[in-house]
């Protein structure tokens, strides 16, 4: 079964992305939303999202500014395609 895990707390929570690194398996995705958002700025998130798919949301960086400040490998996408993407996993976990 693979899940779709969903973050929206800011990366100075870090105990809670690192839970959320360690919890997310193989085959599952990660999708940054709301002040969570933040850590498709930060170099040291780049290294975690390559093991796994990672996606954040346009319009939550575009509200803080930072659309043109992402790192790669992150694909950005918009609400429509969030609720695609929910479909394409067997489960969502909200953290």
């Amino acid at each position: 079964m693979n899940v779709l895990h969903t973050l929206n707390q800011s990366p100075n929570d870090s105990a809670r992305h690192q839970l959320v690194m360690d919890y997310a398996a193989a085959g599952d995705g990660l999708l940054l939303m709301q002040d969570a958002v933040v850590a498709a700025t930060l170099p040291e998130f780049a290294g975690l999202a390559e093991a796994r798919p990672c996606y954040v949301l346009k319009e939550d960086l575009q509200a803080r500014g930072l659309l043109n400040r992402i790192l790669a490998p992150i694909t950005v996408i918009d609400y429509p395609q969030f609720v695609d993407l929910t479909l394409q996993y067997d489960k969502v976990q909200a953290w």
